[in-house]
């Protein structure tokens, strides 16, 4: 196994027993048993769990903010694009459970320094779904009186928490989950059309 897949494998184990224990419930120890990696070889990647969890967090977000960033810059219309933004979190939720949750639960135990570094991310997140929102509003596809910060919040909130409940052996595909919530949203947020003139007998 080379280097790269020894810290990917701590990295990837970390993880999961941050999600499973909590962040101050995982000792450097029980992470280098579970990853099958001998002391020495442990200590050679991480000495303490700070940086893992800091490395954690920045992976997640740089990962979240080029998959956000490839659909606003595509030249979708802003539903089609909003529709692409929910589908993203729910998506990462299926394939990165284990980091979602950590990135969502353990934000607390991250160091003052890395907490900036962080923040900067989310914050960054945070402005690509408003500038869909954004975009939704100044073409007349999205209400004119839409609140984009608390559509934000709805719509973040509301995917963010699936972390919670979401279970790869449940009864709906994540690809069903996303067009649920996507329909949810847009009902909400889209303009109402305008009547249509009546047609000549």
């Amino acid at each position: 196994m080379d280097e790269d897949d020894v810290k990917g494998r701590i990295l990837q184990v970390a993880a999961e027993l941050f999600m499973e224990r909590g962040f101050g419930g995982t000792s450097v120890r029980e992470i280098g048993e579970r990853a099958g990696v001998g002391q020495s070889s442990l200590y050679h990647h991480v000495r303490s769990k700070g940086p893992l969890l800091q490395e954690l967090h920045q992976s997640f977000a740089q990962e979240l903010i080029a998959k956000l960033e490839s659909v606003t810059s595509s030249r979708g219309s802003a539903g089609d694009q909003l529709r692409e933004v929910v589908q993203i979190f729910l998506t990462v939720v299926e394939t990165h459970q284990s980091q979602v949750t950590v990135y969502l639960r353990e934000h607390h135990a991250l160091s003052p320094e890395a907490k900036e570094q962080i923040q900067r991310d989310r914050d960054h997140v945070d402005n690509l779904v408003d500038a869909v929102i954004q975009r939704g509003i100044d073409a007349g596809q999205f209400r004119e009186n839409l609140d984009v910060h608390l559509a934000r919040l709805a719509l973040l909130g509301m995917c963010n928490w699936s972390y919670e409940w979401y279970r790869p052996a449940g009864p709906r595909k994540v690809s069903e989950i996303s067009d649920y919530f996507a329909d949810f949203v847009l009902e909400g947020i889209l303009a109402p059309r305008s009547p249509q003139p009546n047609c000549p007998a």
